[in-house]
């Protein structure tokens, strides 16, 4: 066999755990960095002065889905000692598949030789070649790669050195089922300015999209599933993986339901009315069903999940009735032409996230005593907020729901609007919920002085 250049890959795995914010909980990943030492070149090799300024790396995960496809990690040249910038992996086993170092032109000048290849025994771990990543200890792998200038792909077991680049995304899809994130099918479609260039099936798993293209440039995910509101992200591949930190882009799809609890509420009668739209399905998650009907009994007692799916975008209104059963938890995010939301002397919700609901003008809450979060639109048109007690809104939340319409009022200069904020609905106290902080009273004093708007209890001059 001809002489060849080894270098002596030392994977090391750091033990330092990070974490990174995602569409849903952080994720636990690890530090892992490649770095090389070279050996003394024997007889016959490379006499070229090219040198690999980068790592091409596939690796698969225990299940055999695919992490990485080519995944490029920089070289670092380090006085005569060569590492890669750090990549971040969740713990875990991994199969190394392809590894392969490269030059600025992207040529291949290294390549560890996979099992059953001409040069497999040239190397000490052919691949596939397996590596775990530990939470709790530091774990090194050392792997050989073999110069490529004297043998062909076929020597290594590659079909071809020819490497198309591919851009790879993971993704996670899930849905909300009776208060769990659950995983979920879906239609991707991935776009680059007017143009589509990739259309997926997502299974319920961790995906791989792959497309070719610019790291740099700006495209746009589009994620469909029926009856649930699609999911849009606009992005530069490599700002976004850079942010992922080797973790799935993980998106919640979201779809108008309501969560009750008959065993904890006034009553089992479940009413609610709705304007807006024109064809609906109900499921009450009672095993029965009905079509454009907000009225139910329940017959037992427990926790029910209501889906309602149709022409929900055309919903313009939701008010809830007082005598409900416990509203444990409510998703509007997929109403994207509400324009009044109701919750007036209801048991719950104690938190809603109105935060998409950007066509909002109407916001009532009297009375819900477990009321204690809502997100509003950063930017509103709200003109009627009602977060009347008794109530259990801190002094932040109430901050921040001020703040909020305070910004949207000044921005979109909304005059006339009304602002009720009483301890009690019911029997005014003249003292407000939270109680809001002095600079938030500031706040409310301004849409009184200078916008025209009614608020309740007064703030004063």
């Amino acid at each position: 066999m001809k002489k060849c250049l080894l270098w002596m890959a030392l994977l090391v795995v750091g033990a330092t755990l990070q974490t990174c914010k995602n569409d849903t909980d952080p994720v636990g990943l690890q530090n892992v960095q490649f770095s090389f030492g070279l050996r003394p070149q024997p007889s016959g090799g490379r006499t070229e002065t090219a040198e690999p300024s980068a790592l091409l790396i596939s690796l698969e995960n225990s299940a055999g889905d695919p992490v990485f496809t080519h995944k490029r990690i920089n070289l670092l040249h380090v006085g005569t000692s060569v590492m890669t910038e750090p990549i971040q992996l969740p713990t875990g086993t991994y199969n190394i598949t392809e590894f392969l170092l490269v030059d600025d032109a992207g040529s291949v000048l290294y390549a560890t030789p996979k099992v059953g290849s001409p040069l497999a025994s040239a190397v000490t771990h052919p691949l596939p070649y397996a590596f775990t990543v530990s939470a709790d200890d530091a774990t090194t792998v050392a792997m050989e790669v073999v110069d490529v200038s004297q043998s062909t792909p076929e020597d290594f077991g590659y079909a071809t050195f020819d490497i198309n680049l591919v851009n790879t995304l993971q993704v996670a899809v899930f849905i909300n089922t009776g208060g769990e994130l659950v995983l979920t099918t879906a239609s991707a479609i991935l776009d680059h300015g007017d143009e589509v260039i990739a259309n997926y099936s997502l299974e319920a798993k961790t995906n791989l999209l792959p497309f070719a293209g610019d790291t740099h440039a700006s495209y746009r995910l589009i994620v469909i599933k029926e009856g649930f509101k699609t999911y849009v992200k606009d992005f530069i591949y490599s700002e976004l993986l850079a942010s992922l930190h080797g973790a799935p882009l993980q998106i919640v799809l979201h779809q108008f339901t309501i969560l009750v609890n008959t065993a904890d509420g006034v009553t089992s009668d479940f009413r609610m009315s709705v304007e807006g739209g024109s064809s609906f399905h109900v499921d009450w998650g009672d095993g029965t069903s009905s079509e454009n009907s907000f009225e139910h009994s329940y017959t037992t007692l427990g926790r029910f999940e209501i889906k309602i799916t149709g022409d929900v975008e055309s919903i313009t209104s939701i008010r809830l009735a007082y005598d409900q059963p416990n509203i444990e938890a409510i998703d509007v995010q997929a109403l994207t032409n509400l324009n009044e939301f109701w919750a007036v002397l209801t048991p719950g919700p104690s938190s809603i996230d109105l935060s998409q609901n950007t066509q909002l003008t109407s916001v009532a809450f009297a009375g819900d005593r477990k009321l204690h979060h809502v997100s509003l639109p950063l930017a509103n048109m709200i003109s009627y907020m009602d977060i009347q007690g008794p109530g259990d809104l801190s002094t932040a939340e109430v901050d921040d729901i001020i703040q909020k319409i305070h910004d949207s009022v000044t921005l979109w200069n909304t005059r006339n609007g009304r602002f009720l904020l009483d301890k009690n609905w019911a029997s005014p106290t003249n003292g407000m919920v939270g109680p809001p902080s002095p600079s938030s009273v500031e706040m409310l004093r301004d849409l009184k002085e200078n916008y025209g708007w009614q608020v309740l209890p007064d703030p004063g001059a």
